[in-house]
């Protein structure tokens, strides 16, 4: 289990999987993780998540600490803040693809800043990978903003690919280099 500030980061627990739905299923959250129809997921997307969470190279429940200081060994709904997650689409680069998703009781509290700086960290001094990688949809301001915040670039664009609220999105690349990290970490 790793800690933050405030956060436990610790592994995936079949248990979880159940959370993680319903926060897919949450209308809010869907449409910024997703360009698939926005509907319900029944419970044979458990199946799904729990594979996702296996293929990973790494993939975390984010909870909030217990307000007491006591270590917390079963997760309490009210404590599950979401996942995040670091794929490699091609191991041999050294390429980590990063995801995020948060409840939205606990959006605009800086967890997804302090979750995302962790990870990265952890990608380049702990995993000894390159670059990390993302996609993000360009009507999730908040989380371009996080990101560039932290120090991702954009890098590339796929103009008009999500059809969402009846308009279309582009799909934003972003990426962050080691030596980008360690001169930003360092300043």
């Amino acid at each position: 289990m790793f800690t933050t500030e405030r956060l436990y980061l610790r592994g995936f627990r079949s248990s979880d999987a159940r959370l993680i739905l319903d926060m897919w299923n949450n209308i809010d959250v869907q449409p910024t993780i997703s360009n698939e129809y926005i509907v319900p997921r029944g419970p044979k997307f458990l199946d799904h998540i729990t594979a996702s969470a296996e293929d990973a190279l790494l993939f975390l429940t984010i909870e909030k600490r217990s307000e007491t200081g006591s270590d917390e060994t079963v997760i309490q709904e009210e404590h599950f803040v979401g996942t995040t997650s670091i794929t490699m689409g091609n191991p041999k680069n050294r390429d980590g693809i990063f995801g995020i998703m948060i409840e939205p009781k606990f959006w605009g509290l800086g967890y997804g800043e302090e979750v995302t700086r962790f990870v990265v960290d952890y990608c380049f001094h702990s995993l000894g990978l390159h670059r990390v990688s993302l996609l993000v949809f360009s009507g999730n301001e908040r989380a371009i903003d996080l990101y560039k915040k932290v120090g991702f670039l954009e890098e590339g664009r796929k103009r008009k690919v999500n059809w969402i609220d009846g308009q279309w999105e582009d799909m934003i690349y972003m990426g962050i280099l080691k030596e980008e990290w360690e001169t930003a970490s360092s300043a």
